[in-house]
């Protein structure tokens, strides 16, 4: 027999495999981690409320932050819904005072024309004149009142207010309130509450 053909003759012989017995005092000593003890778990347990007590805090900070965020955002539309209204409510300032001189020129000619004169047909013209001018003035009237722009309230005879009245000349008149509004030679406007032109007046001054 030759060695080639002996070796592979030991080649081909099969292998024992012996079966694994269990050994119950290895297996009690293994490596494997020993259970928490009673001591280990009470050592973790004020660590883990440090941390939940540590969340709670950081989830009200969170709280906190949202809430001052919420009523920011809130003020901030307040006030620009504010703005916005007041930037339509007083966009028509300059045009509205403006107006006021047109106004002005028709309260002047209907005060021109003679009381007698506005109803009597004895001079047709004169009275139809009244009659137009009168009623151009109503409409501007009321379409400044569509706008929020309005004349003040009585004027004559009440106390002189710089927020509200502006002196255009002043004189002694016995048995008048010194500080009196005397005379109105122009009325006073009022937009949305805000005053729009001030009205100019002769004032009452002490008789010397």
């Amino acid at each position: 027999m030759s060695l080639r053909f002996a070796a592979a003759r030991m080649s081909l012989r099969p292998t024992l495999i012996r079966p694994v017995q269990f050994n119950p005092l290895r297996a009690r000593f293994s490596t494997d981690a020993a259970p928490q003890t009673d001591a280990s778990k009470e050592a973790a347990k004020p660590m883990d409320e440090a941390v939940i007590a540590e969340k709670d805090k950081q989830i009200s900070d969170l709280q906190d932050l949202y809430r001052r965020a919420l009523a920011d955002m809130e003020n901030i539309r307040q006030r620009t819904k504010k703005e916005v209204e007041n930037a339509s409510s007083f966009a028509i300032t300059k045009f509205a005072k403006d107006l006021l001189d047109t106004a002005d020129v028709l309260e002047i000619a209907l005060k021109n024309v003679p009381q007698g004169e506005r109803t009597s047909d004895a001079n047709k013209s004169l009275k139809d004149f009244y009659s137009g001018v009168s009623m151009t003035h109503d409409n501007l009237i009321k379409t400044f009142k569509r706008a929020g722009v309005e004349p003040y309230g009585e004027t004559l005879g009440v106390k002189f207010d710089h927020n509200l009245h502006e002196a255009v000349f002043q004189a002694p008149v016995p048995g008048k309130e010194p500080g009196s509004v005397l005379e109105v030679l122009k009325p006073g406007y009022m937009i949305k509450g805000r005053v729009l032109r001030n009205a100019q007046v002769g004032v009452v001054t002490e008789s010397s």
